[in-house]
């Protein structure tokens, strides 16, 4: 490597870590796109118009800062809907990161919020201790309710 092209890469590289998930202690905004899949859907209804169903998701997460990593969720989750056509659901997710390391949210939806609702509960690694959380917005892009696709924000407290 030339002394010039030593000049150009490092403060590139220090620009490129400087931007990414920050320091301990540091909060940090998170926003980006979302796609997922269902891998499994399951429903039962213990009364006419009483519908519970089990969820099993893969999720492909694009941060929209291009310095900061993309990862993919592992989710499960159940849901609940009422006769009255009201509902709800929680659940937990698992972000693993091509390093390796991982983080895990809980997340809420339903029909009593404008945007669903995440809670980053800690990891491994860099996340073990990660706080922090957001809201996010997803809708169905296939019929048969497999594909969904849409965004996430909020903010990452890290230890």
């Amino acid at each position: 490597m030339h002394i010039v092209q030593l000049f150009l890469a490092v403060p590139a590289a220090l620009l490129i870590l400087g931007n990414g998930l920050g320091n301990a202690g540091q909060t940090v905004d998170v926003a980006g796109a979302i796609a997922c899949v269902n891998d499994k859907w399951t429903e039962s209804e213990p009364e006419k118009g009483h519908k519970l169903a089990d969820l099993v998701q893969r999720c492909v997460c694009i941060p929209n800062d291009p310095a900061a990593p993309k990862f993919t969720q592992d989710c499960v989750g159940k849901y609940e809907y009422m006769p009255d056509k009201s509902w709800k659901a929680t659940g937990t997710c698992t972000d693993t990161f091509k390093s390796g390391v991982k983080r895990y949210e809980s997340w809420e939806e339903g029909s009593h919020l404008k945007e669903y609702t995440y809670k980053y509960t800690g990891g491994t690694g860099k996340y073990e201790g990660s706080s922090g959380g957001g809201t996010y917005m997803y809708e169905a892009l296939t019929d048969d309710n497999t594909l969904f696709g849409g965004t996430y924000k909020g903010q990452m407290v890290l230890p």
